[in-house]
C-alpha cells in the first residue's frame, strides 16, 4: 500500500470542518435545497452533512445578518434563516458568563483574565506586589492595560508552597480588594480554596472564586457563591498524573464538576473550566503539551474556558529559559489557545496579551470573500 498526501480542499469535506470554531445543527425537517437557501449556504459558508444535519462556523452564525442581507429570501429560505437566527440566539445566551453584577460576553472577544499575587513567594511575581500600595496601583495599571477580569492571590500553590492561615490570607486580600473595588469596573476574582476567605472577600466585593481544589472537599464554598451569584472556576486537579484517556478523564471530571455545582444552585453560566496545568495539579511535562492541543474538546460542554499556562514551568523545559524570558512563548500558547476557542487567558503580562489576542480574535473573526 502506498498513501500520498493531498489537499484538503480537493476533498468533500472541505479544510474548514477541521476548525475548532465549527458547530453542527441539526434540524427536525429536512434542510432546504432551493436555489435561495443553496445562496444562503454560500454567504454563510454552510456544509451540509446529511438531508438534516449542517455544520457552520460559530462567528459566522452570530452575524449572520451581516451575510444574508443580500439574498433575496424565498418563503422556504425565510423560515430557514429564521431557524438560524434562533440558533444563534441560543448561542449567545448560552456563552455569557454571570459573575454578580457582571456578564461577560465570551464571544464577542477572548478575554484576558489578569492575575495580581499579593504573596512573597509565587513563582514569578511573588515580594513584587506584597504591599497594599504596591499591590492597588498594579491592579489600576493592569485594568487600563485591557484586563477584563482581575484575579488576587494571597496564597501561593507553587510547588513547596507555605499554607498560610485563613486569617494570614484574609490579611492580605481584603485589604488591596477593598481598595480596588470602587475603582475598577471589571470583575475581581479571588484564588482561594479556603471557606473562610471566599465568606470574606465576597463580603468584601469579589465576584469570582477561583478554587484550585475539587469542588466537593468543602461544599460550603458552593453554597456561599450561589448566595450571592458569584462565578466559580473550576479547576482540574488530581493526585499523580496516571489517565486512561488524559482529555476524556478530565471532560468527565468537569461534567461530574457541573453537575454538583448546579445542585448548590450554581448555574452552567455562572462558571469557567481550567485544565490546570502543572505538576502539582497532576499533569507531567508531556501531558500539559497535549492539553494544549486538545483544549477545544471541552467546548462541547457549553461552559466558559480558561487556560493558564503564564510563564510556567514546562516552557521553561522545553526551551531552557528561565521565567524572565518566558513572555513570548507564552504569547504562542494563547494564540494558539484562543485558536481553540479558550474564552479566558489567565496572564501575569496584560497589555502583550491584549495585542495577541486582538491579532487571533480578528483572524478569527474575518469571513471576507
Amino acid at each position: 500500500m502506498q498513501l500520498s498526501q493531498q489537499s484538503l480542499a480537493t476533498t468533500t469535506l472541505p479544510a474548514r470542518l477541521f476548525k475548532s470554531t465549527l458547530i453542527m445543527l441539526v434540524a427536525d425537517v429536512d434542510l432546504p435545497d432551493d436555489p435561495a437557501a443553496r445562496q444562503v449556504n454560500h454567504q454563510l459558508q454552510i456544509t451540509y452533512l446529511s438531508a438534516r444535519a449542517l455544520v457552520i462556523d460559530k462567528y459566522i452564525l452570530l452575524e449572520l445578518e451581516k451575510w444574508v442581507a443580500a439574498v433575496q429570501l424565498t418563503p422556504i429560505a425565510q423560515t430557514y434563516v429564521t431557524a438560524l437566527r434562533t440558533a444563534a440566539d441560543t448561542l449567545r445566551q448560552r456563552r455569557l458568563f454571570h459573575a454578580r453584577k457582571y456578564t461577560l460576553d465570551t464571544q464577542v472577544k477572548t478575554s484576558v483574565y489578569g492575575i495580581l499575587n499579593i504573596t512573597d513567594d509565587s513563582f514569578y511575581d511573588g515580594g513584587r506586589y506584597f504591599t497594599p500600595a504596591a499591590a492597588i496601583k498594579r491592579a489600576q495599571e493592569m485594568v487600563a492595560q485591557g484586563a477584563d477580569v482581575l484575579e488576587l492571590g494571597g496564597q501561593s500553590t507553587r510547588k513547596g508552597y507555605v499554607e498560610l492561615t485563613a486569617a494570614e490570607e484574609i490579611a492580605r486580600v481584603v485589604p488591596v480588594l477593598e481598595a480596588i473595588r470602587p475603582t475598577v469596573a471589571v470583575p475581581i476574582a479571588v484564588d482561594t480554596y479556603k471557606y473562610e476567605v471566599v465568606r470574606a472577600v465576597l463580603a468584601a466585593g469579589a465576584d469570582i472564586i477561583n478554587d484550585v481544589r475539587p469542588l466537593q472537599a468543602d461544599p460550603r464554598i458552593l453554597e456561599a457563591i450561589a448566595a450571592v451569584d458569584a462565578g466559580l472556576v473550576i479547576m482540574h486537579t488530581q493526585n499523580g498524573d496516571q489517565y486512561t484517556d488524559l482529555a476524556q478523564d478530565i471532560h468527565d471530571y468537569f461534567a461530574t464538576a457541573i453537575d454538583f455545582a448546579g445542585q448548590y444552585g450554581i448555574e452552567r453560566q455562572q462558571l469557567i473550566l481550567d485544565v490546570g496545568l502543572g505538576t502539582v495539579y497532576g499533569k507531567n511535562y508531556e501531558q500539559e503539551y497535549s492539553l494544549l492541543r486538545e483544549l477545544d474538546y471541552f467546548n462541547d460542554l457549553g461552559v466558559a474556558t480558561l487556560i493558564a499556562p503564564s510563564r510556567k514551568g514546562f516552557i521553561g523545559t522545553l526551551l531552557d529559559l528561565p521565567v524572565e524570558e518566558r513572555l513570548v512563548p507564552t504569547m504562542a500558547i494563547f494564540a494558539n489557545s484562543a485558536g481553540l476557542d479558550v474564552n479566558f487567558m489567565r496572564a501575569h503580562d496584560i497589555a502583550e496579551t491584549r495585542y495577541t489576542l486582538g491579532i487571533i480574535d480578528k483572524i478569527k473573526r474575518s469571513f471576507s470573500r
